[in-house]
C-alpha cells in the first residue's frame, strides 16, 4: 500500500530492524552485483562491531548502511583493508592524519530498488552517517565503490556539505577493482548532538 509517511533515518541496535536491513542488502547486492559470492551481504563479524543506520517508512526498512570505526585507543582493520591495503600507511591519505586520528568506513549501503526516492534515501543515510561520525569525533570517512557509483558518492558528499575526493583504485578480495573515496570536514559541518537529536527526516 502506497504511503505518504516521511522516511526517518536513524542509528539502531534493534535486532529486528537490523535483520530486515541485512536481508534487504543481500537482495540488492545480488541484483546489482551478481558476480559477488552467495555469502556477500549476509551478517558478518563487522556488522556486530559497527554502527548501523537505517531508513524507515511506517516501520518498514527501505535502506541502510554501516559505519565501522578505527580509533587511536582501539585500532581495527576496516573491511576495505581485507586485500592487504593499509589506510594509515597510504601516502595519498597523509593529509587525513589517519595514523593519529579516529576514522571510519561507510559500507554495505543498500536501498530498496522498489523505492522511487532512492537518491533521497541514499542522501539521508549519508547525512545520518555523518551525524553518527561527528558524535564519535571522526572527521574523515572512507568508502570503496565501483566506478559507476563514484558520482553518487560525490552527490551525497555535496548534499552533506563535506569535501569529497576519489583517491585511488584498489584491488579487492572479490577480484573487482574499486575506487577508494574520502569524505572529510565532518567535524566542521556537523556539530556533536545528543542521541535524541540525531534523527533526520526527509
Amino acid at each position: 500500500m502506497k504511503t505518504n509517511a516521511p522516511f526517518e533515518f536513524f542509528e539502531t541496535a534493534d535486532r529486528r530492524l537490523i535483520a530486515d536491513y541485512i536481508e534487504l542488502r543481500r537482495r540488492v547486492f545480488r541484483l546489482h552485483y551478481p558476480w559477488l559470492s552467495e555469502e556477500f551481504g549476509h551478517e558478518d563479524e563487522t556488522d556486530r562491531v559497527s554502527h548501523v543506520v537505517i531508513a524507515c517508512q511506517d516501520g518498514v526498512v527501505s535502506g541502510g548502511a554501516r559505519l565501522t570505526v578505527s580509533a587511536p585507543d582501539r585500532r581495527r582493520k576496516l573491511p576495505l583493508e581485507e586485500a592487504g591495503f593499509d589506510l594509515a600507511g597510504c601516502e595519498l591519505l597523509k593529509d587525513a592524519h589517519l595514523e593519529s586520528e579516529a576514522y571510519g568506513e561507510i559500507g554495505r549501503m543498500a536501498v530498496d530498488p522498489v523505492c522511487t526516492q532512492g537518491l533521497d534515501i541514499s542522501c539521508g543515510l549519508a547525512r545520518e552517517l555523518c551525524q553518527v561520525a561527528a558524535g564519535l569525533r571522526i572527521d574523515a570517512i572512507l568508502s570503496i565503490c565501483p566506478d559507476s557509483a563514484v558520482g553518487l558518492n560525490r552527490r551525497n558528499a555535496a548534499s552533506c556539505g563535506v569535501a569529497f575526493r576519489r583517491v585511488v583504485q584498489l584491488p579487492t578480495v572479490f577480484g573487482v577493482p574499486m575506487w577508494l573515496c574520502l569524505f572529510t570536514g565532518i567535524q566542521t559541518v556537523y556539530v556533536r548532538r545528543e542521541p535524541e537529536l540525531l534523527r533526520y527526516h526527509a
